[in-house]
C-alpha cells in the first residue's frame, strides 16, 4: 500500500530531458539574432549600378588633378586634434578644402573636416574624436560631401595611425 501520488508535470525528469535542449536552442538563437542586429554590417548602396556608371566622372577628377600636378602631405597631431596639409600644384589655391576620412568598416565613424587656408598651399583644420587604425582619405575643393562628384579635382590617400601620423595624397591610379 505504498501508493505514491503522481508528481506534478514540472517535476518529471523525462520532461526536462526533452525540453532542456529545446529551450537552450531558443535562448542561443535569440542571443545570436540580437548580436547580428546590433553589430550588422553597413549595407551596400542600393544605387550601385548608378554609382558604377558615374565612375568615369570621378576618374576625370583624378585626371584633372594629375594634369595640375597636385599632391599633398597630411600631418595629424592627435594631441591638439589638428590636421595640417601642404598642397603643391599649378592651381589657384582655394580658401577652403574638404577632407573626408572614411573608416574601412563602420560608416558611422566617417569624418568630414574643413581645411582652411593659412598660407599659399598650407591648410589647417581640426577634428573631433579619436582616430585609430586605418582610414581612407579624400581631399577635394567641393565643401559639401554630398556633392563630391561635382568637384573639379580630388586627391586620395590612406593612413594607418599605428604606423605614423602623416600620409601622402595623390591622384588615384587607375
Amino acid at each position: 500500500m505504498n501508493e505514491q501520488s503522481p508528481k506534478p508535470w514540472y517535476r518529471e525528469t523525462w520532461l526536462w530531458l526533452v525540453l532542456a535542449p529545446l529551450i537552450l536552442v531558443v535562448l542561443v538563437s535569440m542571443t545570436m539574432v540580437s548580436i547580428a542586429f546590433r553589430h550588422a554590417d553597413d549595407t551596400v548602396s542600393d544605387t550601385y549600378y548608378k554609382d558604377s556608371r558615374m565612375y568615369h566622372y570621378t576618374a576625370g577628377q583624378d585626371e584633372r588633378a594629375r594634369e595640375l600636378g597636385l599632391a599633398g602631405i597630411l600631418q595629424f597631431n592627435p594631441d591638439e586634434h589638428l590636421i595640417s596639409l601642404d598642397l603643391t600644384g599649378a592651381i589657384e589655391y582655394p580658401e577652403a578644402l574638404l577632407l573626408s576620412l572614411s573608416h574601412p568598416v563602420e560608416e558611422d565613424l566617417d569624418h568630414h573636416v574643413r581645411l582652411t587656408q593659412v598660407s599659399a598651399g598650407r591648410y589647417q583644420g581640426t577634428f573631433e574624436g579619436e582616430l585609430h587604425h586605418r582610414w581612407y582619405l579624400r581631399l577635394m575643393p567641393q565643401l559639401d560631401p554630398k556633392q563630391h562628384l561635382e568637384a573639379d579635382w580630388r586627391l586620395k590617400g590612406e593612413i594607418n595611425f599605428e604606423l605614423g601620423q602623416a600620409a601622402p595624397l595623390n591622384p588615384a591610379v587607375q
